[in-house]
């Protein structure tokens, strides 16, 4: 009786980590250098239909030679991919304290996600640059993850 409890419980640990695993997903939807020409690019829309949890990450490298320059960080969300709101977001400066937008002005990288409660199907990141020109120049890449 003992041995058929011990191989049950067996069994039932190694399916667990099975049941709880999801698979991440990461996906480069933005990659843009801002300039005296392009000051402002919304990131590819990211489809988040069946993700359990959504996080974006901001790679920030700039090139500033006169100017101080920066970038504010926005997120937007629809529910057909044409209509946009703006919407809300945590970041760990932030903590429980939801975020509108953060401002980015030195090389480095930046994290935020949404609450896994927030339905929708559709998020893009927004990204305002201030300050460049032909000189002063900010390259932008934005990764979503979202796990299933």
């Amino acid at each position: 009786m003992k041995k058929i409890f011990a191989i049950l419980m067996i069994t039932m640990l190694m399916l667990c980590g099975i049941a709880y695993a999801g698979n991440v997903a990461t996906t480069e939807i933005m990659d843009t250098t801002f300039n005296a020409v392009t000051t402002a690019a919304n990131s590819t829309a990211s489809f988040l239909q069946g993700a359990d949890k959504v996080s974006f990450f901001v790679v920030y490298d700039e090139t500033e030679v006169g100017n101080s320059i920066s970038a504010a960080v926005t997120c937007q969300i629809s529910y057909d991919n044409s209509h946009w709101l703006s919407a809300s977001f945590y970041d760990y400066a932030g903590g429980a304290t939801l975020q509108t937008s953060e401002t980015i002005s030195a090389y480095g990288y930046y994290y935020f996600w949404f609450n896994k409660d927030l339905c929708v199907p559709y998020v893009r990141v927004v990204v305002t640059a201030t300050n460049t020109d032909a000189d002063d120049l900010l390259t932008v890449k934005v990764y979503a993850a979202s796990k299933e």
